[in-house]
């Protein structure tokens, strides 16, 4: 009996010692998300054969800190030639690049050249910046977590100028006080570079380069608007094509990124692996283990609340585990790098479609959980409404974009496409509610404000329809008298004078802002140069003395009933297409020089 009771004791003890290490080894199987390390292949290629209809090309890595788990490519990079993505294409970063800012900035950080909290006009050439508002000091650490306070650019698609050039000849207005409000921004990164080259005394190019991808025989990857600085690259380029999120063509969207440092980085699968696997085991960029433990600290939280929304430049992303990255998108191609520091496990995606969400957004479930959204409690607190971006032109001269939708959205409810997998927290600034989502802050609009954006804007168009029928009206007119010999009422010139030119110029007004957003939509940066703001300034003064001269001439008394009512409504259009320049501060040409 004590034998058997023994044995009993020796078996219970045995399988009480061994199932804890058998479940933390099958616990070391499985990814994030549940699913057995050996199976994310076949899940991934189940998930691409779900959606291989809207796909164009797609690469994608599941790794650990001790090598690859999964690596595959699907679809074309050409479809229309038949050309295959490999492993030998190349996919465009995005702003998958900011994440070589960054990591550069601590570098020098590490080296004491950078103080993260200091000034960044310190490391600027004296009077660089001229459009700040706010004497609260921009840091580096604002420029990391997108908190400067700068307006959005438009991007400048032409290689032949430096990042200097660049943040020179066009610097977006300082619209909130920096550390207040979140807008991801391509200038501010843009900025953040410059200063690496200032302090480096190096091209950022040569920079990256010489301690990024050297180090990390990252071959077959470059960086510059052009790609000339990798043969490979620029030649493999130019083979592929960018097609739109259902996979319709673009064109070859092979455009040259100016502000290269924000979103040109162009390579291989193979090579962003390597860089994201790096950031994963915490390796080789950096001389000293505190300087990781730095970089993956939270510099920025949800308003309100603990939650970590950016670690130096790195967004943080809720999946079923919280993971920090970077996402990226060009026109013809997206990108995603995401590591989930806790568990090892670290996904890159690229894709040759525009603003793709499947594979980029959707896709990394199969390797994090599913996407987390607001807490019940926080979609209690939301109220519909129309919502704006702060990643837009917030004042001067390039306002009226607001009025545009996508920048602009109608949100109903908590469940809707903006929110309804993404990770969102609410708060009233100042008595302004304000969505936080991962990359970008977003207001409410009131409906006063709203109704007045479009009150005045109504009145312009109108005013511009009317200026155009009262110039084919006079056109007509005077050709059928010219034609039909027709006796012509006694008009004052003066009347007929003023009737064409103040019509004329109201009509440049709108045509003068097309102009201007026809450029900005080219990404020309001649779109927001400052003589054309001038023009609008020059075209507001013309139109006030054109409404004032009826008013102290004596012709009046010989016009008839009709062209005296006509004398009222050209001078009300120009009123209304005055109230516009005012309105939009179109009159402020000081702003972009």
């Amino acid at each position: 009996m004590k034998k058997l009771t023994l044995c009993f004791m020796l078996s219970f003890l045995t399988l009480s010692l061994t199932y804890p290490a058998r479940a933390l080894a099958e616990e070391g199987t499985k990814l994030p998300s549940g699913i057995s390390r050996d199976q994310i292949g076949q899940k991934i290629q189940d998930f691409v054969k779900e959606h291989e209809k809207t796909t164009a090309g797609m690469a994608t890595a599941v790794f650990d800190t001790n090598g690859t788990i999964y690596q595959g490519s699907f679809g074309y990079m050409d479809k229309e030639k038949g050309i295959k993505a490999d492993k030998d294409s190349v996919f465009e970063w995005g702003a998958v690049t900011k994440l070589t800012v960054w990591i550069s900035v601590m570098q020098l950080w590490e080296e004491g050249e950078i103080d993260l909290e200091e000034d960044i006009r310190t490391y600027l050439p004296d009077g660089f910046l001229k459009n700040l508002r706010f004497e609260k000091p921009i840091t580096m650490l604002d420029l990391m977590n997108h908190q400067a306070g700068f307006d959005t650019i438009p991007n400048y698609l032409h290689g032949d100028k430096s990042l200097e050039e660049i943040l020179t000849i066009y610097q977006p207005i300082q619209s909130f006080e920096p550390g207040t409000v979140t807008a991801n921004s391509n200038y501010g990164t843009g900025l953040a570079s410059y200063i690496v080259e200032r302090i480096s005394g190096q091209s950022f190019s040569d920079y990256i380069h010489e301690h990024i991808f050297e180090p990390l025989k990252m071959n077959k990857t470059a960086i510059l608007p052009d790609l000339s600085d990798n043969a490979f690259v620029q030649a493999k380029r130019k083979e592929e094509k960018g097609y739109d999120s259902e996979g319709k063509l673009l064109g070859s969207a092979n455009s040259e990124l100016g502000l290269y440092s924000s979103g040109r980085a162009t390579g291989t699968l193979e090579d962003l692996q390597k860089f994201a696997q790096t950031l994963l085991k915490k390796e080789n960029l950096f001389h000293r283990p505190e300087t990781w433990t730095t970089l993956y600290t939270a510099t920025s939280t949800y308003p309100g609340s603990d939650i970590v929304r950016n670690a130096h430049g790195f967004w943080v992303s809720k999946y079923n585990v919280s993971v920090l990255g970077q996402g990226g998108h060009t026109f013809g191609f997206s990108s995603n790098l995401l590591l989930d520091l806790e568990s090892g496990v670290g996904m890159i995606v690229m894709t040759n479609q525009s603003i793709e969400e499947r594979y980029n957004l959707y896709m990394p479930e199969l390797v994090f959980g599913q996407r987390k959204t607001a807490s019940e409690a926080t979609k209690e607190r939301f109220s519909p409404g129309y919502y704006l971006s702060y990643r837009i032109f917030n004042s001067g001269p390039l306002s009226i974009a607001k009025i545009v939708p996508p920048f602009i959205d109608r949100l109903n409810s908590p469940n809707e496409d903006l929110l309804k997998d993404e990770f969102w927290t609410i708060d009233d600034r100042n008595g302004q509610t304000t969505l936080s989502l991962t990359s970008s802050d977003f207001k409410k609009i009131s409906d006063s404000e709203l109704f007045t954006d479009y009150a005045v804007t109504g009145l312009g168009l109108l005013a511009s329809f009317f200026a155009l029928g009262n110039i084919l009206c006079n056109i007509f007119r005077d050709i059928s008298h010219l034609i039909w010999h027709k006796q012509k009422k006694t008009l004052p010139r003066s009347w007929k004078v003023w009737s064409y030119l103040t019509s004329l110029g109201i009509m440049a007004v709108p045509l003068q802002l097309l102009l201007v957003f026809q450029a900005v939509l080219k990404n020309d940066f001649s779109g927001v140069s400052s003589w054309r703001y001038m023009v609008f300034a020059i075209l507001g003064l013309l139109l006030t003395l054109a409404v004032l001269l009826p008013i102290f001439k004596k012709s009046s008394e010989k016009l008839s009933r009709g062209h005296v009512c006509l004398t009222v409504l050209t001078s009300l259009s120009a009123l209304a297409m005055i109230a516009n320049i005012l309105y939009w501060s179109l009159y402020q040409w000081w702003v972009f020089q």
